[in-house]
């Protein structure tokens, strides 16, 4: 089957679902695709100000909104629901989040390294900085 053939399937199947890929290179976007896909990766965080660039058809993410993940080549791997979100400062994340976000050795020092040097990369960066944090499961592996 053809990916359009499959994303009408897809799209038929979850009306208004959102788009996500994850990470911010190609290598990332298929690793965490997978990490999402095997269950590892139940969350991902975004800093608030950016927080509406990652609306779906229907508004702005909220519990029970479905997601395509897509990897790097633009196929669509699976489908999560957001099932929780968290609002914070960057310094206030915890160990339990961390440890969902599914990456590296899942510990809250990576994901402190890791986050700080996408922040800065995409924009600014404080340790006082308001993210948000969403929780999803997978619905669907395509």
């Amino acid at each position: 089957m053809k990916t359009n053939e499959v994303m009408e399937l897809i799209e038929s199947k979850y009306p208004k679902s959102g788009r996500w890929v994850f990470g911010d290179s190609p290598a990332m976007h298929d690793e965490l695709a997978q990490l999402v896909t095997k269950g590892i990766k139940t969350a991902t965080t975004c800093p608030f100000y950016a927080y509406h660039s990652y609306e779906s058809e229907d508004g702005k993410i909220t519990v029970g909104n479905y997601y395509i993940v897509f990897d790097s080549k633009e196929h669509p791997v699976c489908v999560a629901r957001v099932t929780a979100m968290h609002l914070m400062q960057f310094s206030e994340m915890t160990e339990e989040l961390a440890w969902k976000e599914g990456e590296g050795d899942r510990s809250l020092l990576h994901w402190q390294l890791e986050h700080q040097r996408f922040f800065e990369k995409i924009g600014d960066f404080s340790p006082e900085m308001e993210i948000v944090v969403i929780e999803f499961k997978v619905a669907e592996v395509l």
